[in-house]
């Protein structure tokens, strides 16, 4: 199975991520990279896997009509409650212009590359504070020496993982919202750990 991770950013600072696992669930391979924007990071992702069964986004990739997202505010309390900083998970509305513009353009160049391809968005930073099994993969997987948007990007890939396989323990914040709008062009889900 093919999963791709991506942490949008601005020039040399587009994280992304190929991650190959087995069909007993274990991982084959993890190789990650840094890119300028969401059309290089995908065709790079297309000259060198087959098709992706799953693709996470460090980046909105859903908004509400109205307020806070429920995933947001979710996110934000657990964090809190873990005595992390309460900026690790920021409103849509103050996030940087790279990280909201490029995570929308690279999941409308997937959705149409790959159609059948099940994307999530993902908060590496606060799955690194929340989730012990993804520190072990970042400590096991990737190099001592990698830079932050290579390790987001491949947690983003860890959490299309656990999209794809609907991962026990996991589940899918965006059910939870209330009249989300996609505008990627294609429904998005929001697997995270409870």
């Amino acid at each position: 199975m093919v999963l791709l991770g991506f942490d949008p950013g601005g020039i040399n600072s587009f994280g992304c991520a190929t991650l190959h696992v087995d069909e007993v669930g274990k991982i084959v391979s993890l190789a990650t990279g840094v890119v300028s924007n969401a059309p290089e990071a995908v065709r790079n992702a297309q000259s060198t896997t087959s098709a992706p069964a799953g693709i996470g986004i460090d980046a909105p990739l859903f908004w509400v009509q109205e307020g806070d997202r429920r995933v947001d505010s979710y996110l934000r309390d657990r964090v809190r409650a873990a005595c992390g900083h309460n900026g690790t998970v920021n409103s849509v509305n103050s996030l940087r212009g790279a990280c909201l513009v490029q995570g929308i353009l690279t999941a409308r160049i997937i959705a149409a590359s790959w159609p059948s391809a099940t994307i999530t968005e993902a908060h590496p930073k606060a799955l690194l504070r929340l989730h012990a099994e993804a520190e072990r993969f970042v400590t096991n997987h990737l190099p001592l020496i990698h830079i932050e948007h290579e390790r987001d990007a491949a947690l983003a890939a860890f959490a299309a993982w656990a999209a794809v396989t609907t991962r026990q323990s996991w589940r899918n914040l965006v059910l939870e919202e209330i009249d989300p709008f996609f505008p990627g062009g294609k429904e998005v889900s929001y697997w995270f750990p409870q």
